[in-house]
Formats: structure tokens, C-alpha cells, sequence
């Protein structure tokens, strides 16, 4: 018998799945910053040690010769099953589980196996009887297996199941992301175990034959398609999972999970921030975490000590649940509101002060003026004509905040309510306020909307006071109010030298500085209230000035032609006139 065979189609097999193997392998490498790439070449390269040290053993005939050549064949499945078994930890997200500590661990039962290998002459661990039995012209082997061999055998196939498992859980939980991944990598992953499979417990009819080696270029072609049909690293599902747990550990909101018996079993960075959570703190119960939280309430505001400092944190509560609706916990997010708080205290402190204090003051000022004034001549009368002017405007003032407060608590309400009758009303009542000017409402008979009519009431009287207000010695002051499509328009426009560019600017901008200021809080209800109703407000100035615009409006094309100074005030609010039988109809 001639010591080295003739080429078999075996041994063609097994250097054609090296060369498939390898180059994939090196693909992968390229990709080297994408989770699993490392491991994946690890794996292909290691399929390309074993399918080519195969190739060439079956060629040798010589069994104290051949034997050598299981070496390097069983190192190579030493280290594709934890190659693969890594691979899916972090193709799947879960790489920060891949600790050199784990790695070692995978790799101890193979490590013994290769040496105990490499002395079986000398103890038969693995194997007896091993002696050549040639098939296909190639030099395959039989011998007669040992417990060590199938401990081994069996523990390659816990190491790879356990992988197939972690890619089959992405299959089920994202099947319209990567279902083509995951399938091909599960093909891949399969074939070669069925081989060696079939080859370790001598199923089918050349059992002499491992068939693993050839099957691993199925794993080879099936991975390179993956790495170029579907993207395999550039739509890694590890981007989803790693985010999702990114947008956890870093958003500002802390985060707790309670068991059933609301116990903390876990905490994002900012919640062991806010709370002062000490690591050993795990299932301590909540009312020591977090005291003062009524499990009853899904949201509530709760006062915490926290390093010396009172704080206050917004809770929210929700169940955890699984796929059967049954509870299994509750997460709570904790975000810290002291400061929203605090400023809502101050401005409801200062909104009393203008609504009280402010408003008893200035009256006890302007009667004390009207008594100074009674008792000096008229010609003297002057600083008490100015004392009774400006506390008048200081009391204007504090009813423009309380009305501004009253109208902005409710913007979210609305009724139906005919929108032309409610500015003529407006109008009337500001013109009465002013010895000069006229207004002229161009507005149908009868316009209903739906929408906040004290809203509606506030812009329409904030606007027209304006304009008579900074219109000159006599302004002329239009309004209309009309329908377009679905929308409310109201334009409010002047004659005169218009609303001070400072006025407008600061309103337009959205903030004041120490040197850019208004002087009062009209315009600023305007803006408000637009703001709030999701609307569009525009100012066009003419004679000079350049106006600024805050949404897209025709209030130039409506006030073209009627004078060459003035300033147009164009307000858009959506949806005010749809026509909510005709959708109730259409939902029906």
C-alpha cells in the first residue's frame, strides 16, 4: 500500500472549504470594529485549520503518522465552539459579558483534551483501535471511541446551542430587522453541527468520514453572504440592544426596577445618582430608597434628603408585565423638578403680590394723590396728575397678569363659540379705554370656531390696545377676523409710526436682555397664547422698518395699498374653523 494517496474528492472538499473559510475569515478581520467581527474570524480561521489540516491528513496513509495530523484538527474545534459561542454574545448586544475571565473558562475542557490528545497512546481516554480505513481514495480513519471523546463532543455542542440560542431569541424578537441574518447564520451554524454530529455517533453509512470539516464551508459561504446581502455588521442588532441600554444608563431620568415585593433589583446611573444609592444597596425595599412614595399614586411629587439637600423629584410609576398580563414588578422613573418647583412657587408668590398686595397698595397711592391734589393749587397739580397716571398704569398692569394667568391655566380647554361677536365685544371695550383713534372690525355676522374664547379675547385685546397705543395722536386701528380653509386668521393693523422696534424684538426673539427690553407684558401675552395654540404670529411694518416674521402669513398682501406707514399683526390659529359635524359625519 503506497504511503500517500492519490488526489480523492474528499481531500478537494476539504482545501476548498479551507480557501472559502479563510477568505471570509479575513473579510470579518476588516470589520474588526463591529461587534463579533474578531470572534467570527477566529472562527473561520480556525474552520480553515481544521478543513485544511483534514485535507491533508487524508492523503496520509500511515496511521502513527496520521495520528499527528488530529492535532491541529482538534484544536481547531477546541476553538470554534467558544469563537462561536462569543460571536453571538456580541452579535446579540451582550459583549460586556465577554470578560477574558469567561473566555479562559470556555477554552479549560479543550486545553485538557488537546494534551490528553496528544498523550491517548499512552492512556486511551479518547480513543482505541485507531487504524486507517480508506474510502474514495482518501486515508479515513475508524477507532473505537471513549467517554472523554463524547464529554468532549457534547460539550462543543452545549457551547454552540447556547450561541444558536441567543441568535434564534434575536429571530423571535426582531423579525422584521434581521430575520435574513439571523436565518443565515442559524443555516451556518447548523450544518456543521449535524456533520459532526453524524460523525460521532456513526449515523449513516460512512461513518469513517467527518463530514464536519466540508460542511464548515457551508458555514463560510452562508456568513459571507450575510456579510454582503445583508449588511451582518453594518445592521448588528447589538446597535439596538447596546442603545436601548445606552439610552437607560445615560438618559436624565432615573430609573428603578421593583420585584413583587418592591424591592429594588436594579438602578440606572442617574437614579443612583439622585437617590445616593450604594452598590450594596440591591433589594433593599423602596420605602427605604425612596420614602415617602405611595405605590397607590402613578405620579406623584415627593420631598427627598439627599446629601444634606432637600430635593424634589417627580415619580412615576408603571407595571412590569409578562407576555401572560401578569406582574411582575413595577419600574419607577425619577426625574428632579426642584428647581421647576421653586419657580413655580416664586411666580405664584409674585402673581399674589400683583394681584393683591400691588393692586391695595396703588390704590392707597392714588387716593393720597387725589388728597394732595385737592389741596393745591392747579397750576401746582402736575406731579400728582403723574403719581395718579403711573399708578394707574401699575394697576393696568397687575390685571393684565392676573388675566394672562387666568387664560393661560385654561388654553388647553375650548368650546364652540361664535369668534366675530367676541371681537367686536373686545373692540368696544378697548376703544372706550382711549380719548382718540377709531377701529373698524371687518368680520362676517357670524363666525363660529372652537377654540378658548378668553384666548381668543386676550389677542384681540392686546393687539388692538397696541396698535391705538402706539398709533400716534390719532391712529386708525382695522380688524378682521375670517376663516381660511380650517384655519382662524385675525389681523390686527395701524396707521400710525407702529409698535417700537425694541417691542417687537424682543418678543420675536423669545427673551429679553439687560439692554433689550419691553416695556410691558402685552405683546408678551400675545406671544404666549399663540405659542401655546400652536399658531403663527407675524408682524409687517411699514414706512421703514423692517419686519420680522415668526411664521408664514398675507398680512403684506392685505395691507398693501392702504398706507405707507403702519404695522399689520397677522395671527394664525390652526383648526379653530374646522367643521366638527362634518368630521364626527366622516368618523362614522
Amino acid at each position: 500500500m503506497p504511503s500517500v494517496a492519490a488526489v480523492s474528492p474528499l481531500v478537494v472538499l476539504c482545501l476548498v472549504a479551507a480557501l472559502v473559510s479563510v477568505s471570509i475569515a479575513v473579510v470579518a478581520w476588516r470589520e474588526g470594529t463591529e461587534p463579533g467581527s474578531k470572534s467570527l474570524s477566529v472562527l473561520l480561521f480556525s474552520a480553515a485549520l481544521w478543513a485544511g489540516s483534514y485535507g491533508v491528513a487524508l492523503t496520509v496513509f500511515d496511521p502513527s503518522l496520521r495520528f499527528w495530523f488530529q492535532i491541529p484538527i482538534d484544536v481547531a474545534q477546541a476553538v470554534i465552539a467558544p469563537a462561536w459561542f462569543a460571536f453571538a454574545l456580541s452579535y446579540t448586544g451582550r459583549g460586556e459579558l465577554l470578560s477574558r475571565r469567561l473566555i479562559a473558562g470556555l477554552l479549560v475542557f479543550p486545553a485538557v483534551t488537546v494534551v490528553a490528545l496528544a498523550t491517548n497512546p499512552s492512556h486511551g481516554l479518547l480513543w482505541t483501535n485507531y487504524h486507517i480505513d480508506p474510502v474514495f481514495g482518501a486515508a479515513t480513519v475508524r477507532f473505537d471511541p471513549n467517554l472523554w471523546y463524547y464529554l468532549h463532543a457534547v460539550y462543543g455542542y452545549v457551547i454552540i446551542g447556547s450561541g444558536l440560542v441567543l441568535i434564534i431569541e434575536m429571530l423571535v424578537e426582531r423579525l422584521s430587522h434581521y430575520r435574513e441574518q439571523a436565518v443565515t447564520l442559524a443555516i451556518g451554524s447548523t450544518a456543521p453541527t449535524v456533520a459532526h454530529v453524524a460523525h460521532t455517533f456513526g449515523i449513516g453509512p460512512l461513518q469513517m468520514v467527518n463530514f464536519t470539516p466540508i460542511a464548515l464551508a457551508v458555514t463560510g459561504a452562508t456568513f459571507g453572504h450575510a456579510l454582503y446581502r445583508f449588511q451582518l455588521f453594518g445592521l448588528s442588532p447589538a446597535t439596538g440592544r447596546l442603545g436601548r441600554r445606552a439610552a437607560i444608563d445615560d438618559v436624565a431620568v432615573g430609573i428603578l426596577v421593583l420585584d413583587r415585593e418592591h424591592r429594588v433589583v436594579d438602578a440606572n446611573e442617574t437614579a443612583s445618582s439622585l437617590l445616593d444609592l450604594d452598590p450594596a444597596s440591591a433589594f433593599d425595599p423602596l420605602s427605604s430608597v425612596l420614602p415617602g412614595v405611595d405605590l397607590d399614586e402613578d405620579r406623584q411629587l415627593v420631598d427627598v434628603t439627599v446629601d444634606r439637600r432637600r430635593r424634589t423629584y417627580e415619580v412615576t410609576l408603571s407595571p412590569v408585565t409578562d407576555q401572560h398580563g401578569r406582574r411582575l414588578g413595577r419600574t419607577v422613573t425619577v426625574s428632579d423638578v426642584t428647581g421647576r418647583v421653586r419657580r413655580r412657587q416664586r411666580l405664584e408668590v409674585l402673581n399674589r403680590v400683583l394681584r393683591h398686595n400691588l393692586r391695595n397698595d396703588m390704590t392707597v397711592v392714588i387716593g393720597y394723590a387725589d388728597m394732595l391734589a385737592e389741596r393745591l393749587p392747579a397750576d401746582q397739580r402736575d406731579p400728582t396728575d403723574t403719581i395718579r397716571a403711573r399708578s394707574n398704569k401699575l394697576l393696568s398692569l397687575g390685571e393684565k397678569a392676573r388675566t394672562v394667568e387666568r387664560v393661560m391655566a385654561g388654553i388647553d380647554g375650548g368650546s364652540r363659540f361664535d369668534v366675530a361677536a367676541t371681537v367686536r365685544t373686545c373692540v368696544a371695550e378697548v376703544r372706550a379705554e382711549f380719548d382718540a383713534g377709531s377701529v373698524d372690525v371687518d368680520a362676517p355676522e357670524s363666525l363660529p370656531v372652537s377654540g378658548s374664547e378668553s384666548a381668543a379675547k386676550l389677542l384681540v385685546s392686546e393687539l388692538v390696545e397696541n396698535a391705538l397705543e402706539h398709533g400716534g395722536d390719532d391712529p386708525t386701528v382695522s380688524v378682521s377676523v375670517r376663516a381660511a380653509d380650517a384655519d382662524l386668521v385675525l389681523v390686527v393693523e395701524d396707521d400710525g409710526p407702529g409698535v417700537p422696534d425694541y417691542e417687537r424684538s424682543v418678543v420675536e426673539t423669545g427673551g429679553e436682555s439687560p439692554l433689550q427690553h419691553g416695556s410691558g407684558l402685552g405683546l408678551w401675552a400675545v406671544r404666549w397664547t399663540v405659542d401655546a395654540l400652536g399658531g403663527d404670529l407675524t408682524f409687517d411694518v411699514r414706512g421703514g422698518r423692517d419686519g420680522a416674521a415668526d411664521g408664514a402669513g398675507d398680512a403684506a398682501d392685505e395691507s398693501a395699498g392702504r398706507g405707507d406707514t403702519g404695522t399689520t399683526a397677522t395671527v394664525r390659529l390652526p383648526y379653530w374653523c374646522r367643521d366638527e359635524t362634518a368630521d364626527a359625519v366622516a368618523d362614522r
